[in-house]
């Protein structure tokens, strides 16, 4: 790819989806995107119905919006994300704590829980096993439950918030990048910290420009 500081801003080209993997059976992957690097250009530049005079003027407009105080947010939302996730639960209910976006998360009440759950890595091996017995454990009655005849919706009550599930997430570039800066902070979850690093990654990739000029100016990397 081009440098972003040699060339007019335009929309990469990325063969989706384009998937990561996290934790121990988790993922991320990117499925669609609306719009990249150029959405937020054409944001910018309707506003003033101007065009670039040289081909570093976009990159320079997109660090500058960036930089600005107060935040001219509204051009970065013209760039939509569709997110699939695999994560724990756990992780999940944080993530739905961003409200700026839309989720769809596999469903309890009409779908089987599938046999499969976080275990951290960073444990002794006594205390592994103890946290095992216990999630099999769950599983174990879970599908007990279901055998006698119980609901799936209410049988779900005994399975923890380690279980993996699914959702869609879908957001527009300003909202996913506040969830970033909360995400990647070091007080943030240690788990919930490696999704948004490979977001940050996924995100390198999809809005070179967008991206530099966030990890510059407000994750001051």
């Amino acid at each position: 790819m081009p440098s972003v500081d040699s060339e007019r801003v335009t929309s990469p080209q990325a063969e989706l989806p384009i998937r990561v993997s996290v934790l121990d059976r988790g993922w991320i992957q990117l499925e669609d995107l609306m719009g990249g690097d150029a959405a937020v250009i054409r944001g910018a530049r309707i506003c003033y119905q101007s065009e670039a005079r040289s081909p570093q003027a976009d990159v320079r407009l997109i660090r500058r919006l960036m930089a600005a105080e107060p935040k001219h947010n509204t051009v970065f939302e013209h760039a939509v994300f569709r997110f699939g996730v695999k994560c724990p639960i756990f992780v999940a209910r944080q993530w739905l704590r961003h409200r700026i976006c839309s989720f769809n998360e596999k469903s309890l009440r009409y779908c089987i829980a599938e046999r499969e759950y976080y275990v951290p890595q960073d444990i002794s091996d006594a205390t592994r096993q103890e946290y095992v017995a216990h999630m099999e454990a769950s599983f174990d009655l879970y599908d007990r439950l279901l055998a006698a005849g119980w609901h799936p919706e209410r049988a779900r009550a005994v399975l923890g918030t380690a279980i993996y599930t699914e959702f869609i997430w879908t957001v527009n570039a300003w909202s996913f990048m506040n969830w970033l800066y909360k995400r990647l902070d070091p007080s943030a979850q240690w788990e919930h910290r490696q999704y948004a690093e490979a977001a940050l990654g996924i995100y390198r990739q999809v809005m070179p420009v967008t991206a530099a000029a966030f990890e510059q100016s407000i994750l001051k990397r």
